[in-house]
């Protein structure tokens, strides 16, 4: 039903995302990406089923797994990485120091934050499931070349804050509806 506005049933209207006047590529697109977000968060709870903890769970260990290598990690490093809340962050990381995988310790250049580290167990835990990720990894990005993968790190990050900055918008778009049905 078009309100006279050839764009009216449009997503887009970005000119290069239209074929032959159409988003039906570009939705399909959309579809794509959010199923696949879908998948990654679904493996991301497998994993961390596999090692007794929950995707979120999971995932903090490994960002700090990696991130230690290169120094000390703090709760605002691990919410950083994931775009996580600190509360969030905070919250999950005092489930996995109670389960014993990861170290607290308090930070002697910010008396507000504490660093935090796998513990022995932690390690352990990681380490039962690298095999699982090398399978799931290479089965997800299976087809893929050297270029494509390149190509694809590039688009990601463009995106990461493209979607960040279209959640400014919708929160934009939002209040003011809120304002115009209020003054209603």
């Amino acid at each position: 039903m078009s309100s006279g506005n050839k764009n009216a049933d449009l997503t887009i209207t970005r000119p290069e995302f239209l074929v032959d006047g159409s988003d039906t590529d570009f939705r399909s697109f959309i579809y794509g990406l959010l199923i696949s977000s879908l998948h990654m968060e679904k493996l991301r709870d497998q994993i961390g089923d596999l090692i007794g903890v929950n995707g979120i769970q999971y995932h903090i260990l490994a960002v700090i797994s990696e991130k230690a290598s290169k120094g000390p990690v703090t709760v605002g490093d691990v919410a950083k990485t994931l775009q996580a809340g600190s509360t969030h962050i905070t919250m999950e990381t005092g489930k996995l120091f109670k389960q014993g995988l990861i170290e607290k310790k308090p930070n002697p250049e910010d008396r507000r934050s504490v660093l935090l580290s796998l513990s022995a167990k932690g390690r352990g835990v990681l380490s039962s499931v690298v095999l699982s990720r090398q399978e799931i990894n290479n089965t997800i990005f299976a087809g893929y070349s050297k270029q494509d993968f390149e190509n694809f790190q590039i688009l990601i990050k463009k995106m990461v804050g493209t979607t960040s900055q279209a959640i400014s918008v919708a929160e934009k778009i939002k209040a003011e509806q809120n304002m115009q049905s209020h003054a209603a």
